[in-house]
């Protein structure tokens, strides 16, 4: 054997591993970056149109679209509790996560209930927050001692851990309590 065809199957094996190399290098950073545009990272181009209210009611913009989660009514029930002198208000809602970048991060709600004059009667929270899904379903519920009570309102939304930040739609309920 002389010294060219050393050379040229040493460098036919350097080119396959090189070859080789470079294709795994490459799918491995395609993966990356599709992984990272899914979930939202290279995302850098927001567009932002500023319209009127005006606008906005024309074109029945009015659909919560704007909000990083979006809360809906499933069900209501006030109601006296079994063999109890006490009332509760239970609201059960589901939500639908829109910025994938809040799954699985903690988040927080709040009930406000008022009578239906307007007055704030109670407020209860999600003490310790709860990690945050795509979907899924999620219960309010608070109690009255007050047998006088008998309409209520209540104001729910999501928010952060320290209750600061809205990061949902506000969700109106009205009720009557049902013996």
């Amino acid at each position: 054997m002389n010294i060219r065809e050393i050379q040229s199957k040493r460098f036919d094996i350097c080119s396959k591993t090189l070859t080789l190399t470079v294709t795994v290098l490459a799918m491995g950073l395609l993966f990356s970056i599709s992984t990272a545009m899914e979930k939202g990272v290279l995302i850098t181009d927001y567009n932002v149109y500023a319209q009127s209210e005006q606008e906005q009611a024309q074109r029945g913009v009015d659909d919560n679209s704007s909000y990083p989660v979006i809360i809906k009514l499933d069900s209501v029930s006030f109601a006296p509790l079994t063999d109890s002198e006490i009332n509760q208000l239970k609201v059960d809602i589901t939500y639908q996560t829109n910025d994938p970048k809040l799954v699985n991060t903690i988040m927080a709600g709040v009930m406000k209930v008022y009578t239906t004059e307007g007055t704030l009667v109670k407020t209860s929270s999600i003490p310790s927050g709860y990690v945050l899904g795509q979907a899924g379903p999620m219960q309010f519920a608070t109690s009255f001692e007050d047998q006088s009570i008998k309409d209520v309102k209540a104001e729910i939304v999501m928010t952060d851990t320290s209750h600061t930040e809205k990061i949902s739609n506000t969700l109106d309920v009205e009720t009557t309590l049902t013996k």
